[in-house]
This record gives structure tokens, C-alpha cells and sequence, in this order.
């Protein structure tokens, strides 16, 4: 009896060992496969890069070939870097492998991040430079221990000495492309009668943002960028025409990287362009400065099945300037930027941003003492240009995202001004200027003079030609603009051209304080001899003094 008694007590005490090694067990597991807020790679995932002895001989769209036998089989997931046979990488899953010719041919489809990852946070900066890609930061949150620190030393850190050449290499690049940004262009285009003149620059970033949970997928990829561009435009003679110059087009290198050892890929393309586009009668100039922050993407949620755009602009700047002897019509003028952005080149971010200055309207110079030099009327805005796709060429992201257009809702104008010469603006466009031409032929048929310049002009040109003084003072400062033009019969559109006379005297002021009185692309002509009067000039058209044409001297 008592031996009995012993060997249930035995059998009893083995028993709750058991259970308690098998629970206890089971909770390890269950925790080491779903640690809160840690990176779990499925563990039918094989990976490839380019330091694996095995890789691929040739890839192609639904097979790889291997020089040696692979050790696959089915169902495996295989996550390829950038290789020398797979410059892109690539998401696979295996469907057989067959031997034919001493190869080894491993049959594939398409798979995706969910078949990779049962639960990740990646997300990832990269800078875009004209010489390639660079990482801005990474990080995965709410990781523990270990993993933590292996996840971080999976960035390739540079030393000291790489870091300070890098920034070195930078600085240099930035000054080269002549503006303030990491990647720019100076541009001066002709196609006759248009130029078209100025920088553009711009400085980007990709951000990827990924959230996987068990076979759901959150999906961000944003193209984030400061840019500024100044651009000018001068139209001399009536045209109908578009002009468009790509200032920058490059594949940039495909950019990798890696978490908890799977490689991901980012592949960028990167174009910048100067365009113009005129519908006009008579001739125009028009410039604007501008800068600009820009965030433009997409978040993608496979629970919802829904794509939210990301779109927002903040913009700067004091607006568009514009002179003409005579305009009719309508004119644009700006920079864009076009960027494809894919992980794996397969899906993600195809998008194009252009601000143009648009001109709209009908103007003329005016010598009417009741107007500002000008009859008329014009719609003047600054406006913003968005198209863009989401791009799906192979999924990679999920099985379910497809391509789709985005920013297809037209944005508001970043700036816009109407301006007329007076409510009665057209009125101010039929007012003939006689007593005032015939009273200007007989005071200045050959030759101007003031106080501070002298100004001769051909004989031929007597009788079509006039200047208009007018007040320029602003802020306590002195100055004066003389609005001379050239307007003879016939196909000859003539020209003009605004002379500033502006009182430097005052040293303790800023320089911006004179500048801001002056509009672009002025040319200096001199200093009086008297005072400390500053002189500029403004060709407009096919300009006042030229070879050939009027002279000025100063006194």
C-alpha cells in the first residue's frame, strides 16, 4: 500500500514538472517570437547580398539560375540586396527548384514586406546628393537589449577622417553648383525672341516609413525639400511658343540598407527643368525669387485599404515683377522637379513639382500723368504644379496596394495679385498721349538733361521717343525714375529703359535698405560727381542704350 501511495505522489510530482516545463517553455517561445515592439523576421526567410557565397548567375523575372545548388525550398522567402545581378534587389517566394544543365533553377513569384517581417517599425532619412544617396538617420523603437545594439550596428559607421571629407566633398559641391542648395544649376536658355535666366536649387530627402504587425502593413513614403529658385524671362517680340531645359537628369545610385540583417533597397531618379510657355502680342519681361519647403507623399494602410496623399507647401516670396512697352496675352515661367523614389524599383513614389510665374492680361506704357507709367490690366500669380503616382510595378509593399494617381486637386495659387491701371483701365489703353507726345517732340527731340545725367539720342529717332519722370522716394530716401522709351512705326517693336536715381548719402544705412528700391537685374551705371547719387538702368525690350542707340553721361 505504502508503495503504491509513493508512486502516485511520484507520478503526481513528474507530472507538474512536466506541465510546468511545457508552459514555462511555451512562454519562452511565445516571447521570443512576439517581444513587445521588437523586430520578428519569419523564419522561412533566406537573404541574399553580396557577400553571400551562393548568389545568383542570372535573375530574371520569375526564376533565378544558381552555378551551385541553393538550399531552398518551397516556400521560402528570399530577400535579395543590391547584387551584382540584381542592381534593385528583390522580394521572392519560391515556388520549386529544378536542376537542368548542371544549373540550378529556383521558380519564383512576387512576395512582399508582410512575408518577410511578422512585426517591424522601419523607418529611414536619406538625403539625395547629384553623387548619390546618403543616410540622414535610422532608428527602430522600442527595442530591448541585444537586439537593440545589433540593430544599430547594422549602420556602416564611418570614421572621423571619412566624415570630414564627406563634409568637405559637400561644401565643395555646393559651391560649385552655384547656389545655396545641395543640388542646383545656373541657366541662361535663348530660342529667339524668349531667354530664359537664372538658378534653381533644391536639397531632398526621402523618408520611409513602415509599420508591419502580423500581416498588416502601414506604408509611408514622403519626398520632403527645401528649394529656391530666380528666374527671369524676356520675350522681345510677339511669339507663341514653349521652352523647356533640363538643368539636371540622373539615375542616382541605388541606395541599401539594412534591419535586423534584411537588406533594404531604395532605388532614386532625379530631374530638374526650366520651362517656359508664352501665348503673346508685343513683348514682356517678367522675374520672381522664391523659396519653398515642400512635403509631398503617400501613407498607405492595408486594414483600411486606403492611400492618404501627404501634400503641403510653405512658400516665400515678394512676388512677380514685370516691364513692356506693349503686351497681349498670357505667359508662365518656372522650375520643376521630377523624382521616382521605389523600394526595390518596384513600388512607391513617382511625383513632379513645378512654381510658375504666370502673367495673364493686356498693358502698355503710358505717359497719362495720372497713371504709374502704365495702362492696363493683368492677373499676376505664383502657382503650384503637382502630379504624381503611386507607382505599383511589382507589389512589394502588399499584395493588395495598386497604382494609383495622386494630387490630382488643383492647389490654390502660393501667390496672385490683380493689377489695373485705373477702374477704367481700358479707357487708359485707347488714350491717345497727343498733346503730351507733341509737347515731349518739341522739349527733347534729340537730347535729355537733368541734374545728374545727360542723355543723346540718334537723330533718327527723333519724334519717337519720350521720358517721364517720376518720384521714387521711399522711406526718407531720395530717388527719382526716368521712364525713357523708343517707339517708332512700323514692325520695330522699339524698346525702353528705366534710369534710378537714388541719394546714398546716408552711410549708417543697411545697403538692403537702397536695394529694396531697386528692382532685378539692375546695372549700375555710376556715382554723380556731385552728392553721392547712385545711378542705375533697366533695359526693357530691345532696350533704351544700346550700340547704336541712346548714350548716357553722367555729371
Amino acid at each position: 500500500m505504502k508503495k503504491w501511495v509513493r508512486r502516485i505522489i511520484v507520478t503526481a510530482v513528474l507530472l507538474v514538472a512536466s506541465v510546468s516545463i511545457i508552459l514555462f517553455g511555451y512562454n519562452k517561445l511565445y516571447n521570443d517570437k512576439q517581444p513587445e515592439g521588437d523586430i520578428i523576421v519569419k523564419e522561412n526567410v533566406k537573404v541574399i547580398t553580396s557577400e553571400t557565397d551562393n548568389i545568383p548567375i542570372d535573375v530574371r523575372e520569375d526564376y533565378l539560375v544558381f552555378g551551385e545548388k541553393p538550399e531552398y525550398k518551397k516556400g521560402d522567402v528570399i530577400v535579395s540586396g543590391i547584387t551584382e545581378n540584381s542592381l534593385e534587389g528583390y522580394i521572392r517566394r519560391v515556388l520549386k527548384v529544378d536542376k537542368k544543365n548542371n544549373l540550378y533553377i529556383v521558380k519564383t513569384e512576387p512576395a512582399v514586406l508582410t512575408d518577410v517581417f511578422e512585426k517591424a517599425h522601419i523607418y529611414k532619412k536619406i538625403e539625395l546628393t547629384e553623387d548619390g544617396s546618403q543616410s540622414v538617420s535610422y532608428k527602430t523603437e522600442s527595442m530591448k537589449g541585444e537586439k537593440k545594439r545589433e540593430a544599430f550596428n547594422i549602420e556602416v559607421c564611418k570614421d572621423e577622417k571619412e566624415k570630414k571629407e564627406e563634409k568637405e566633398d559637400k561644401v565643395i559641391d555646393e559651391n560649385d553648383n552655384g547656389t545655396d542648395y545641395v543640388i542646383g544649376k545656373k541657366f541662361e536658355e535663348k530660342d529667339e525672341p524668349v531667354t530664359v535666366s537664372g538658378e534653381a536649387g533644391i536639397s531632398i530627402w526621402v523618408e520611409i516609413d513602415i509599420d508591419i504587425n502580423h500581416g498588416n502593413i502601414k506604408c509611408g513614403i514622403a519626398a520632403k525639400s527645401k528649394e529656391g529658385a530666380k528666374t527671369a524671362m524676356e520675350c522681345s517680340e510677339s511669339s507663341s511658343k514653349e521652352l523647356e531645359k533640363k538643368l539636371l537628369e540622373k539615375k542616382l545610385p541605388n541606395y541599401e540598407f539594412s534591419v535586423a540583417g534584411i537588406p533594404i533597397v531604395v532605388t532614386n531618379n532625379l530631374e530638374i527643368a526650366i520651362g517656359s510657355e508664352m501665348n503673346l502680342e508685343g513683348n514682356i519681361g517678367a522675374s520672381y525669387e522664391m523659396t519653398s519647403e515642400t512635403t509631398l507623399g503617400f501613407q498607405y494602410n492595408s486594414k483600411t485599404g486606403k492611400v492618404k496623399e501627404i501634400k503641403k507647401i510653405d512658400f516665400d516670396s515678394d512676388g512677380l515683377q514685370w516691364n513692356t512697352i506693349s503686351v497681349s496675352g498670357d505667359a508662365s515661367i518656372g522650375p520643376s522637379v521630377h523624382l521616382i523614389t521605389k523600394l526595390y524599383g518596384s513600388s512607391g513614389l513617382d511625383m513632379s513639382v513645378g512654381i510658375l510665374g504666370k502673367v495673364k492680361g493686356e498693358a502698355k506704357v503710358s505717359t497719362k500723368k495720372e497713371l504709374d507709367g502704365y495702362a492696363g490690366s493683368l492677373d499676376l500669380s505664383i502657382d503650384p504644379e503637382i502630379q504624381g503616382t503611386l507607382v505599383v510595378d511589382t507589389p512589394v509593399v502588399d499584395k493588395n496596394l495598386l497604382k494609383q494617381p495622386l494630387f490630382e486637386v488643383k492647389l490654390n495659387s502660393l501667390w496672385s495679385k490683380h493689377w489695373e491701371s485705373s477702374a477704367n483701365w481700358k479707357d487708359d489703353l485707347e488714350w491717345t498721349e497727343a498733346d503730351e507726345i507733341e509737347e515731349a517732340k518739341e522739349q527733347v527731340k534729340t537730347s535729355y538733361s537733368n541734374e545728374y545725367f545727360e542723355v543723346e539720342v540718334p537723330e533718327s529717332w527723333e519724334g519717337y521717343w519720350s521720358v517721364i519722370e517720376e518720384d521714387n522716394t521711399n522711406n526718407g530716401i531720395k530717388s527719382t525714375v526716368y521712364h525713357f522709351t523708343y517707339n517708332p512705326e512700323g514692325p520695330d517693336n522699339g524698346g525702353a529703359s528705366d534710369v534710378y536715381v537714388i541719394d546714398m548719402s546716408d552711410t549708417s544705412r543697411p545697403m538692403g535698405h537702397y536695394n529694396r528700391m531697386l528692382p532685378d537685374y539692375c546695372e549700375e551705371v555710376g556715382v554723380t560727381s556731385f552728392g553721392s547719387n547712385d545711378v542705375f538702368k533697366m533695359e526693357v525690350a530691345a532696350g533704351f542704350f544700346h550700340d547704336g542707340g541712346a548714350t548716357i553721361t553722367l555729371k
